[in-house]
C-alpha cells in the first residue's frame, strides 16, 4: 500500500513522495498483485502515544517540523500540507500520510474546506517496518 511521504532531506529541506507500506494477506502470506482479497494487514507497528486532533477551516500552522515520525489519519474535513519546495498535498476523510521531516524547516499546514478537520496523529518512533 502507497501511502504519502513527508520527509526531509540532507539540506533539511521537506519533500514529499511516497512510502510503500507492506500488507499481508490473513496468516502472513504476502499479497499478489492483482488477486482479490477481503480482508489484508500490515505488521505490527511501535507506536509511543497518539492524540486526537480538531480544527477549524482557516487555522494554519507555519513550517515546523514534527518531533517524531508521525501516522496522520483525517477523520473528517480537509489539510493541505506544504514542503519547503512548494511541493503541496491535500489530505481529505479517509487519507493517512506519514510524516518524517523531523529536521529542518518542516512543513506548513493549512485546514480547509467548509467543515472542521478532526485527524489522529500516532507516534512511531521507528518510523514504518
Amino acid at each position: 500500500m502507497l501511502l504519502p511521504h513527508l520527509y526531509s532531506d540532507v539540506m533539511g529541506h521537506s519533500l514529499l513522495d511516497e512510502a510503500d507500506l507492506r500488507m499481508t494477506a490473513p496468516g502472513g502470506v504476502d499479497v499478489e498483485e492483482g488477486a482479490y482479497y477481503r480482508r489484508i494487514n500490515s505488521a505490527r507497528q511501535d507506536v509511543t502515544d497518539w492524540r486526537i486532533g480538531h480544527a477549524l477551516p482557516g487555522h494554519f500552522i507555519d513550517f515546523s517540523p514534527v518531533s517524531a515520525p508521525t501516522m496522520i489519519a483525517v477523520f473528517s474535513g480537509q489539510m493541505h500540507i506544504t514542503v519547503s519546495n512548494g511541493e503541496e498535498r491535500q489530505l481529505a476523510r479517509g487519507d493517512m500520510m506519514l510524516a518524517e521531516d523531523v529536521v529542518g524547516q518542516g512543513h506548513m499546514t493549512r485546514f480547509i474546506g467548509q467543515e472542521a478537520c478532526n485527524y489522529l496523529l500516532v507516534t512511531m518512533p521507528g518510523g514504518l517496518k
